[in-house]
């Protein structure tokens, strides 16, 4: 696939397409590394990503005990 560098104020973009986009996740923040005479963009990873469901299943799978009272 080829594209075109286009003008943006002082700077240029490069368009990329609607399915390009959804294929590689991207939201509004993307992380940018420059290697060699290559740009790479990757989605930004969110660093809680997954935690919701792992301490669900952790939840449901070990029984809770009761500790006594709260002593502050």
């Amino acid at each position: 696939m080829q594209a075109k560098l286009i003008k943006i104020g002082n700077s240029f973009g490069v368009r990329l397409p609607k399915t390009v986009i959804e294929a590689c996740e991207f939201t509004e923040d993307l992380d940018l590394v420059v290697r060699g005479k290559s740009v790479v963009l990757t989605a930004e990873k969110q660093p809680r990503a997954g935690w919701h469901e792992a301490i669900q299943d952790e939840i449901t799978s070990k029984p809770l005990r009761y500790l006594g009272e709260w002593e502050w």
